[in-house]
């Protein structure tokens, strides 16, 4: 159903810019606005535009801004001038759905050059030197090499990345070089032009490819748990998922289902049963009054 014109302005529609208006008003980036939705007022996250007129600039817009929960306020609010402007941005896939809050942002950065092409013979001596002098990752420590599916037919070259863990089991950083030299980052000539011919989609309009905890493409089938058909470690093979060597598994509707799951537990049971007992004691307050 159609939103009338009426109801559009009365939900706050047409107070605010949109990702469009290159020209807005470029308020102070601090302190971090609030949107005036329901329930009560949201502090505002980042995100950063991929819109033609202005991409690569950074904007306030509700935390409720996705088709589960959508803001009906239609607030935004832009952080960075046109002089943040960069179309090269579009080069490179993204999570539409991914925010920050405002202490957490940083800005996007064009990675570096693609390195120089080189022979199998450089590749082997860059290999060889690399193994004895691991290079340190962005966390300022030296970094692990990986080798994938050792035991089986190798389905990746060998990679350095970060030997920081978080808790739950992935790298600190996004350091990631081949075990020969970093990586080609930047798409080539051919490929741009096909993307401004539209043989090909602009990459921002894709989400980036999924990767285990382990740092290489998943493998697809069902998942370990055996609670649905999607994604799991790479570096398992067989039946069986021999080989893998990480917990990580995705598949449709895997938050739902968690959620439904978790809520069959006591802490859930308990925290259910105290929240009914107070909008039944509430409701009693009310007829008292």
């Amino acid at each position: 159903m159609a939103m009338s014109d009426a109801w559009y302005k009365l939900l706050g529609g047409g107070q605010y810019p949109s990702e469009s208006d290159e020209d807005a008003p470029v308020p102070p980036a601090l302190p971090v606005p609030f949107c005036r939705c329901e329930p009560g007022y949201q502090v505002a996250v980042v995100k950063q535009s991929r819109h033609p007129k202005t991409a690569g600039r950074a904007f306030y817009i509700c935390k409720w801004n996705d088709s589960l929960n959508p803001c009906h306020s239609f607030f935004f609010q832009w952080i960075n001038g046109p002089d943040k402007f960069d179309p090269r941005i579009w080069l490179f896939p993204y999570y539409q759905s991914e925010s920050w809050a405002y202490n957490e942002f940083r800005q996007w950065v064009p990675p570096p050059p693609n390195p120089p092409p080189m022979t199998e013979e450089e590749k082997q001596e860059a290999a060889i030197y690399r193994v004895n002098n691991p290079p340190k990752c962005h966390c300022g420590v030296r970094a692990k090499l990986q080798r994938p599916n050792i035991g089986v037919p190798p389905k990746f070259t060998p990679f350095f990345r970060c030997s920081l863990k978080t808790r739950d089991g992935w790298s600190a950083c996004e350091f990631n070089e081949y075990i020969y030299g970093p990586r080609s980052h930047w798409p080539t000539e051919k490929e741009v032009r096909e993307f401004e011919s539209g043989k090909k989609p602009w990459p921002c309009t894709t989400t980036p490819s999924l990767r285990c905890k382990c740092g290489i493409l998943p493998t697809k089938g069902v998942v370990p748990s055996e609670l649905g058909y999607g994604y799991y470690c790479g570096n398992s093979y067989g039946e069986y998922w021999e080989g893998r060597t990480c917990d990580w598994e995705w598949f449709r509707g895997q938050y739902e289902l968690m959620l439904q799951l978790g809520r069959t537990k006591e802490p859930w049971k308990s925290r259910d049963t105290i929240n009914r007992k107070l909008k039944i004691r509430r409701r009693r307050w009310r007829g008292r009054g």
